[in-house]
């Protein structure tokens, strides 16, 4: 697949300049027809050279017109219409190919630690990351919510000398082990069932394709609402009914997922210019139907999620629900249980979703809630193991309106995770720290802020507080993370994660060991150091040491630990702590002093003391999306205690 993949123009803008309806095909439709009043045109020159007529119908957008029914609109008009293998090929799955790493390239699949890193790094730097989840299976795949953001991602990506190209969605459920029949292809895209009434009963209204033309635009102008429209179409008319669908399709799933979830929730209803005719947006859901000629699923067998083939065989039950009865007796007191619920007896409002499949990221899970609760949550964190980039099995998830809990009691627990390679059902527990403005303060001051954005928590505007702004549209779109309002504390996270990782260790861990080990997610290595200086600092100064005694440790580091991939280690990727105790060992009369004071986490620590750079601002924000601003979060009060991480468990 060639990597030159270019985003195509929009098809609502393909049409001539001259053209009052974008994307009509000049040689097979004619707006002059619709300007008309419908009636069908003949060509002068057809007349002229006395050949047999074509009869040309009248066109809105892509879709020619048979009265008032629309005729298969030209491929392609949607993503998933797009051959893969045409330059004009976008997708919201891009795999990186090759990766840049100092005066070599790895090849995808040669080196995970180095290849996720060096692209979670490029994703802490740009905004265009924020909904953008990275999967590792030989090769780093990143996953797009929008459309947009994926060109954009690839393109920045390749500025920086990554080689990169876009795969369908087949390609991404192999690499992540999911069953490619559990893939929407159709992902991003609803289906708009619209009712369209006179005002006035009883007067012999006609319903014309000019009417029909501004239920286009009322129907693009309300839906865009939510968020960009990328292309549209009308596929069917029920005259007898006066029953009108239209196929959508957003840039953005979520903004799909969420218009669909909001329709179904309040009905749009809207009145033609001329005050005669009125339309009811009765339906919406998730666009589905047969798939387009050149279809991956179409032409290639499926595999389920344990990469075998489902040809010739039943494919077998699994993950099916069991609803076990549960003595609400047990005493268990993070148990959720309805009925308690119901009758007002335990209010708590944080929940703890556990077994989730490890490689299910957090719009999944976001399109999970959207469909059983939407509306009744403001907070989602689904905790990630930042060494595998995979979630650990559990989210905390915090609930404004209790009947979204019920409904996961109901809809989601004991349940399966089907397309997943997993056998556990769902289970809900409560968490230890309730409510979120709790939630907020433990994490603005924690360190995971500081991680790659698919591995932070979120805060959403909820059913309630979309009624108060007056804009019901806006449910369910995410805000911005209040920013640490306790700096100390803040950086006692940092330094406490950059000493033990995500998980503490069980035992007692020898320091000096620690950071001798060779894997580059250890603490204190030299990547590490190098992502130290990229995030909050300047690296260190390596003052005492004499090219006569760097080539000395270079020397016992590789006796003593080995080679390295390309050789051996250079002083310069020997961590500082290391470099000191091997000269001191060897009492080498060149280093000016060993070091008493252990110091700041890969910062260089003497005896003597050294002249520090000018520091820079330790933490120094990308500029990030443009959330929408809730005063709500602005005044939540102080909190202290507990560590940063283990108060969940």
């Amino acid at each position: 697949m060639s990597p030159n993949h270019s985003p195509p123009p929009s098809s609502s803008t393909r049409g001539p300049p001259s053209s009052p309806f974008a994307g009509t095909d000049p040689t097979l439709y004619t707006p002059e027809a619709v300007r008309k009043g419908g009636r069908t045109a003949v060509p002068e020159s057809s007349k002229a050279a006395g050949k047999k007529p074509v009869v040309e119908l009248p066109a809105i957008r892509h879709t020619a017109y048979h009265g008032l029914n629309p005729q298969p609109h030209d491929l392609p008009v949607f993503v998933n219409e797009i051959d893969a293998a045409s330059r004009e090929f976008i997708s919201r799955y891009v795999l990186v190919q090759l990766i840049p790493d100092g005066n070599r390239d790895i090849e995808a699949g040669s080196d995970h630690e180095t290849e996720l890193t060096k692209v979670q790094d490029k994703m802490k730097e740009y905004a265009v990351f924020d909904m953008c989840v990275p999967i590792y299976s030989r090769g780093v795949y990143l996953r797009f919510d929008n459309l947009q953001d994926a060109g954009a991602g690839k393109l920045i990506l390749e500025q920086h000398l990554f080689r990169c190209c876009y795969v369908d969605n087949y390609t991404f459920a192999i690499a992540k082990s999911q069953d490619t029949a559990a893939i929407d292809e159709f992902e991003g895209q609803i289906r708009v069932e619209v009712h369209a009434v006179p005002v006035v009963s009883g007067l012999p209204i006609m319903f014309t394709l000019n009417d029909l033309k501004g239920m286009h635009d009322d129907l693009e102008a309300a839906l865009s609402r939510f968020g960009s429209i990328r292309d549209f179409v009308h596929t069917s008319t029920d005259q007898a009914t006066m029953m009108f669908v239209f196929r959508f399709e957003f840039y953005s799933v979520e903004v799909a997922n969420r218009a669909r979830a909001s329709l179904l929730d309040h009905t749009l209803t809207r009145m033609d210019q001329h005050g005669l005719w009125s339309w009811n947006l009765i339906r919406a859901e998730n666009w589905t139907g047969p798939r387009p000629p050149n279809s991956p699923h179409r032409r290639l067998p499926r595999i389920d999620d344990k990469g075998r083939f489902m040809e010739f065989r039943h494919a077998p039950i699994a993950n099916a629900p069991s609803l076990p009865v549960h003595d609400e007796r047990e005493g268990c007191h993070n148990k959720v249980y309805r009925s308690k619920i119901v009758e007002g007896s335990d209010v708590r409002t944080t929940i703890m979703l556990r077994n989730i499949p490890n490689k299910l990221d957090w719009m999944s899970l976001k399109t999970l809630l959207d469909r059983v609760c939407f509306g009744t949550y403001d907070f989602i964190y689904l905790r990630i193991d930042f060494k595998s980039g995979h979630n650990v099995g559990y989210a905390f998830i915090n609930f404004t309106d209790m009947s979204g809990m019920i409904s996961m009691l109901d809809k989601v627990e004991h349940r399966g995770w089907p397309g997943y390679r997993s056998s556990k059902n769902a289970e809900l527990s409560y968490a230890t720290i309730q409510g979120r403005e709790a939630l907020v303060q433990k994490f603005r001051n924690s360190s995971v802020m500081q991680q790659t954005p698919y591995c932070r928590p979120r805060l959403f505007i909820t059913k309630e507080e979309a009624w108060i702004n007056q804009n019901i549209r806006k449910t369910g779109v995410e805000v911005k993370f209040p920013d640490p309002d306790n700096w100390s504390k803040f950086q006692r996270s940092i330094d406490s994660a950059r000493t033990v990782g995500l998980f503490p260790p069980t035992g007692v861990v020898h320091q000096s060991i620690d950071r001798a080990h060779l894997s580059s997610y250890d603490r204190g290595t030299p990547r590490d150091m190098v992502h130290m200086y990229n995030q909050y600092g300047h690296p260190p100064t390596f003052k005492g040491f004499s090219e006569q005694s760097k080539r000395t440790v270079e020397q016992l580091f590789h006796a003593q630990f080995g080679p390295a991939q390309s050789g051996m280690v250079s002083f310069e990727n020997i961590p500082l702590r290391l470099a000191q105790q091997l000269l001191g060992e060897t009492g080498s009369p060149t280093f000016l002093g060993r070091s008493t004071d252990p110091g700041v986490i890969a910062r260089p620590a003497a005896t003597q003391a050294y002249v520090a750079t000018p520091p820079i601002p330790m933490y120094a924000y990308a500029a990030g999306p443009a959330y929408t601003s809730n005063d709500l979060y602005n005044g939540v009060g102080y909190y202290q205690g507990g560590d940063e991480l283990g108060d969940f468990e």
